[in-house]
């Protein structure tokens, strides 16, 4: 893996544009635009103020900075860098701001969720819509089927409610229902492949529905002995659609069928021990001396390292560095010691807080928040089943998987690119001039013609190019 100079950026404003050509990252006031493959500046923007957030619309000819202390948002084009257009929230404030998925309307969210604010670039028409709710991380959803929008609403009698817009007809409501088999409603995810929508109940009651957008019912679950359970934290459809997987409070995974909308098989919670001997691979990192790695070697346990992504070429070059990690595939058992949450918090960090698909949907990702130096990968050929337990000496931060092929990176706050396939893993070191660069979060650049992946971290940034 090569990788690039850093780059300054503003608290991890970095993105790549949908269709992979270009790099976008935030330098306080200013947006820069660069070339993925080669790095050059192609358009520099500058704003009124300090940039919050960024978005590329989903044609990549255009992207938003929301500065949400100003409440306004600016556009720019890259066919036209002369063409700018700015929206003010004014009193109403600004918490949010998105794009609809035909590049031509932005969609605002005001200040404690009093409204959202639909905006036309084409006919600079301003649409509002009443009752949205506050959600993480939105109230709404769009279809990746039709040109349709569910919003979540909360109504003033306290009742939510399920609104469809069709976006490509001046955003008119096409169906309305009132989920009544949930009385606090606190997730939504649309199939993407039929028009069927996921909602689920608040973290003191596990209760998913399933609904149509004409509001028929098609299953509901709840614990079959119906015992005191925390509700769910998140959920995911596969990249098929075939399955659903919900990840709760109490860290198990559960997997729906797309066919019955019922659980497919036994929960699956995580065990307190780690054994070798149950069917997965272990692999844990383990630090050594770089210059005396040859003279000892205590453990028999073989390293378990991929030749797609070997790190060999960076370390040549990285003599200063004393320290590096590779990760050994461990038999034995381990005790698995979890976090205490402190239940005081108003949001205690507990239960299952990433589930990340690979590209193709056979692998799945997930992380405990009691649990977060562990990343557990489950199979589901040729039936559901955990395959593999990566331990890291330092909590997790970020998990995405590439995506064209079923690779996965990860990184800990330090100095080093995780990368996992199905064939191996590796432990890669940033250049010596990068050593102080402390990876918090990873994006892949999705249509690259060879991988790449921007590695972001609070004040700087860099890329790694991966070699076929």
């Amino acid at each position: 893996m090569n990788f690039s100079e850093l780059f300054k950026v503003t608290s991890r404003q970095c993105s790549f544009s949908p269709d992979g050509q270009y790099l976008a990252c935030v330098n306080q006031y200013r947006l820069i635009i660069r070339s993925s493959t080669t790095l050059e500046i192609i358009n520099l923007f500058a704003c009124i103020d300090t940039i919050d957030t960024i978005e590329w619309s989903y044609d990549s000819r255009l992207i938003l900075a929301g500065l949400i202390k100003r409440n306004a948002v600016q556009i720019f084009s890259l066919d036209n860098p002369e063409w700018k257009c700015k929206i003010d929230e004014g009193s109403a404030g600004l918490c949010q701001v998105h794009w609809a998925p035909d590049s031509r309307h932005i969609l605002t969210t005001a200040q404690f969720h009093l409204r959202i604010t639909v905006w036309s670039l084409t006919s600079k028409n301003v649409s509002y819509i009443k009752y949205p709710k506050k959600l993480s991380p939105n109230s709404y959803v769009f279809s990746l089927l039709k040109p349709y929008m569910a919003l979540v609403e909360r109504r003033n009698d306290s009742t939510d409610h399920i609104s469809i817009f069709d976006y490509s007809s001046n955003w008119s409501m096409i169906a309305h229902f009132q989920p009544n088999d949930l009385e606090d409603l606190q997730g939504i995810e649309w199939s993407p492949i039929a028009d069927v929508l996921c909602l689920w109940e608040n973290s003191y009651e596990y209760k998913i529905v399933f609904y149509t957008l004409d509001g028929q019912l098609l299953n509901i679950y709840k614990p079959e002995n119906d015992r005191l359970s925390l509700g769910i934290r998140c959920a995911r459809w596969s990249p098929t659609g075939q399955v659903i997987v919900v990840g709760d409070y109490e860290e198990r995974i559960t997997v729906f069928s797309y066919l019955t909308y019922k659980k497919i098989q036994t929960s699956f919670e995580p065990p307190q021990k780690l054994s070798s001997g149950k069917g997965y691979t272990i692999l844990k990192e383990e630090e050594y001396n770089l210059n005396s790695q040859e003279k000892n070697d205590q453990s028999q346990r073989k390293p378990y390292s991929s030749s797609a992504y070997s790190s060999s070429a960076v370390s040549q070059i990285e003599t200063k560095v004393s320290i590096d990690s590779k990760y050994i595939i461990y038999n034995g058992t381990l005790q698995i010691a979890p976090i205490k949450p402190d239940l005081d918090r108003a949001n205690p960090r507990l239960g299952v807080s990433s589930i990340e698909y690979s590209s193709s949907g056979r692998y799945l990702s997930t992380i405990n928040d009691t649990m977060p130096n562990l990343l557990f990968i489950f199979d589901f050929k040729p039936t559901f089943h955990l395959a593999f337990v990566l331990i890291q000496i330092q909590p997790i931060r970020c998990v995405k998987w590439e995506p064209k092929r079923d690779h996965l990176a990860l990184c800990t706050h330090n100095n080093r690119i995780y990368i996992w396939t199905p064939q191996g893993a590796s432990c890669i070191n940033l250049p010596d001039e990068s050593s102080k660069h402390k990876i918090d979060e990873i994006k892949w650049n999705n249509f690259a013609t060879l991988p790449s992946i921007a590695l972001i971290g609070q004040e700087t940034m860099c890329v790694g190019f991966i070699g076929s």
